[in-house]
């Protein structure tokens, strides 16, 4: 039998502003730059730049009359049920639109947005602030397209093209790309042909040996640095020795045996090393080199100076402008309130409510990100004084706890940061660490101690590396006392590769 039961239960929800405030908050300079261009494209009610040349004073009938045709127009091109709609506007306890003082809200906002900047996009899509994949894709198919070869060979090749992953290899199985092959030729002028394996490898052969970077398409590492070797200009004899090496003795090559390697070939280590040379410097990502630089440089989210004995912290808004509410749309509103059609009044309505809420986000992203790193450097104020030296560890914890805020807000507004000072540029990670007790009975960062391997293997003999168990035996000299197996998992975090493959000739 069917029942009715009344029940009562609490549910959390979080606001919309909320939500805007947090993905603001993670948004680091440079996408803040890119989504703030279509934030101002979306809303009409955000205008970049100091306040309009508007006398609020004099009669703006006209320009709102002017204005009205606009806003009509732009509801029919628009989905006014944007991310934040006017039904998911919290107001204030119950009050109705109707009662709530719009008037006063569109004053108020006259006298305080000029201080505001912004940054962002109302929809939060970072995808959309730059497609690498994309511009790889599209470059390699205009090459293509280019070339003066069948158009059967450009199909095959397309395909073979969109089959590449990130770093421009082609990890695809033939077989898998030859089903997609003759899956997609119907009504095509070659429909009628069956499309082989051959026809497959013949391609990508050409896109291998013709298409640039040197090194695209291929199928793994050692055949990127053979076409990348095969394509350049060295002299042919320590080309073909080169090759030769990439294609027999890659895992010698690799473990860095040097003297095998110069039995194997029958040459002098002298040519080994110049083999080498030429191998490091080759591309290990085929498309890397030609990759737009967006990611190559690090523009730094604050800057921290240091004015009369004291550090003081500023934004990085270089790339942020000013972001004002339209005049003329508040205008429009205020004096044609009671004439406008429901559908004209919820779209302001609705738009001026974003505006603000986006605005109020930047700020709020301003003062959180400042309070944080004030909240740093107070921590790490011996770090400061000895330009980057004597990191104590502190945890997200300390500084959530300093400033009376949620540890994942910390966690979410230092990632991807960075923090200018007149020593370098930091990752406003890095100043959070766990730590190392050192015989003494104080206490190490492990970020610190990271620093100290990094230094130790720079000094080391290169022609003679140091083990881990050594590096660890070296470390104990400054009471650090950690076992082999902690050295290799630091060593491994900075990127630093084992003894054997440190290894060098050096010349006598």
């Amino acid at each position: 039998m069917l029942r009715q039961n009344i029940s009562q239960k609490q549910t959390q929800k979080i606001l919309p502003k909320i939500v805007l405030n947090q993905n603001i908050l993670a948004i680091p300079t440079l996408a803040l730059d890119n989504l703030i261009k279509r934030e101002l494209e979306m809303n009409p009610m955000l205008e970049e730049g100091v306040e309009p040349d508007i006398d609020v004073n004099t009669d703006t009938e006209s320009a709102a009359n002017a204005d009205t045709d606009t806003a009509q127009e732009k509801l029919s091109e628009e989905n006014t049920d944007s991310e934040i709609t006017s039904e998911e506007i919290p107001e204030p306890e119950s009050k109705t639109e109707d009662e709530y003082n719009w008037d006063e809200y569109f004053e108020n906002e006259s006298e305080s947005q000029t201080n505001y900047r912004s940054g962002s996009d109302t929809e939060f899509d970072t995808n959309n602030i730059k497609d690498d994949e994309q511009s790889m894709y599209d470059n390699l198919i205009v090459q293509l397209h280019m070339c003066d070869i069948p158009q059967k060979e450009i199909f095959t090749g397309e395909e073979i093209i969109w089959s590449l992953d990130n770093d421009g290899y082609f990890r695809e199985e033939i077989g898998t790309v030859l089903e997609d092959i003759n899956h997609k030729k119907a009504g095509m002028e070659f429909e009628n042909e069956e499309f082989s394996e051959e026809d497959l490898i013949n391609s990508l052969e050409y896109i291998q040996n013709n298409l640039d970077p040197p090194g695209i398409a291929a199928r793994n590492l050692a055949e990127c640095l053979i076409l990348q070797v095969k394509r350049s200009s060295i002299d042919v004899r320590i080309k073909e020795l080169t090759v030769r090496t990439l294609e027999t003795y890659f895992e010698d090559l690799k473990h860095k045996r040097f003297e095998k390697l110069a039995a194997e070939l029958g040459i002098k280590l002298d040519e080994v090393k110049e083999i080498f040379d030429i191998i490091h410097k080759l591309s290990p990502k085929p498309y890397s080199q030609d990759n737009d630089d967006f990611n190559s440089y690090i523009v730094p989210d604050l800057i921290v100076k240091k004015i009369n004995g004291k550090y003081e912290v500023y934004m990085n808004e270089k790339y942020i402008p000013t972001l004002t509410i339209n005049k003329t749309y508040s205008e429009m509103y205020k004096n044609r309130k009671n004439t406008l059609d429901k559908n004209t009044k919820e779209y302001l309505l609705n738009n001026f409510n974003k505006a603000k809420w986006f605005i109020d986000a930047i700020n709020s992203r301003r003062e959180t990100m400042i309070k944080i790193t004030e909240a740093i450097i107070k921590r790490q104020t011996e770090f400061f004084d000895n330009n980057g030296e004597n990191l104590k560890p502190v945890f997200e914890k300390d500084i959530a706890e300093d400033i009376k805020m949620d540890t994942s807000t910390i966690s979410r507004a230092v990632k991807g940061k960075y923090l200018q000072t007149d020593f370098g540029i930091y990752e406003l990670r890095s100043f959070f660490s766990n730590s190392v007790s050192k015989d003494d009975g104080s206490e190490v960062s492990t970020i610190e101690v990271r620093n100290k391997i990094r230094d130790i293997i720079e000094k080391e003999n290169k022609e003679n590396p140091l083990t881990d168990l050594q590096i660890s035996a070296e470390l104990s000299k400054s009471g650090i006392n950690i076992a082999r197996r902690t050295v290799a998992k630091y060593r491994e975090s900075i990127d630093i590769p084992i003894s054997k493959q440190r290894r060098e000739i050096i010349n006598k």
